[in-house]
């Protein structure tokens, strides 16, 4: 193999890493929750994701989403789930008492 092929192969490789690594950086920075400071909020993601854990062994579906909201004044999760026979629901999950409810 000639320097000229080898330079070429090895700026190919890593023309592909980088490339590789950002969209892993970007795949990354659209799954987090950030907080009011900006940084992202662990928390906010376990809690999303424990509604959808919950919604999902409640119906047996598949969830389509998770939304923080409020109901009644207390903190939660709207979310929503497609069920096995095809019809689409949403559900509330209750941060505070974990309970899921329509």
């Amino acid at each position: 193999m000639s320097d000229r092929s080898r330079l070429a192969l090895c700026l190919t490789l890593a023309a592909l890493v980088s490339l590789l690594a950002v969209a892993d950086v970007q795949a990354q920075s659209g799954r987090s929750q950030r907080g009011d400071d900006g940084r992202a909020s662990s928390r906010q993601f376990a809690d999303s994701d424990r509604a959808a854990n919950a919604a999902r062994e409640a119906t047996g579906g598949r969830v389509l989403g998770v939304q923080g909201e409020d109901r009644d004044g207390r903190s939660g999760y709207r979310v929503r789930v497609l069920q096995p026979d095809g019809r689409v629901r949403s559900l509330h999950y209750d941060s505070a008492s974990g309970a899921v409810r329509d």
